[in-house]
């Protein structure tokens, strides 16, 4: 079972995000170059490109911080408001969670913090 709760389709389920701390792959190398970022998968050879905001946002997919929190910075960062940035992190997580870029584990002040594999 997954550390974290998801639907039928495998989706992020919204209940889940204050403690859903998102954390980059290992098989990820990446490169940032004026504010966008280039990902590749070391496993499937598939390129995927973030803009300033999804760089952002990748930066702080560090395993520790949820996004509730890296939504929240996303706010404040771009000027947006609250919902609108959980809802563009929400979609991009699922994104990166799909093509294999991030996993998910539980807020590490309430799990063991060992890493879904």
């Amino acid at each position: 079972m997954p550390l974290y709760g998801n639907d039928a389709k495998g989706r992020i389920a919204l209940s889940v995000l204050v403690t859903a701390c998102p954390i980059r792959s290992e098989h990820v190398t990446w490169k940032a170059l004026e504010g966008e970022s280039v990902l590749l998968n070391l496993d499937s050879g598939v390129y995927f490109s973030l803009n300033e905001t999804g760089t952002a946002a990748w930066e702080l997919f560090d395993g520790a911080t949820s996004l509730t929190t890296i939504g929240e910075a996303l706010s404040t960062r771009f000027d947006v408001s609250a919902e609108l940035a959980r809802q563009d992190l929400l979609e991009l997580t699922q994104t990166l969670l799909t093509e294999g870029l991030v996993t998910i584990r539980e807020d590490s002040s309430s799990s063991s913090g060992t890493a879904r594999s």
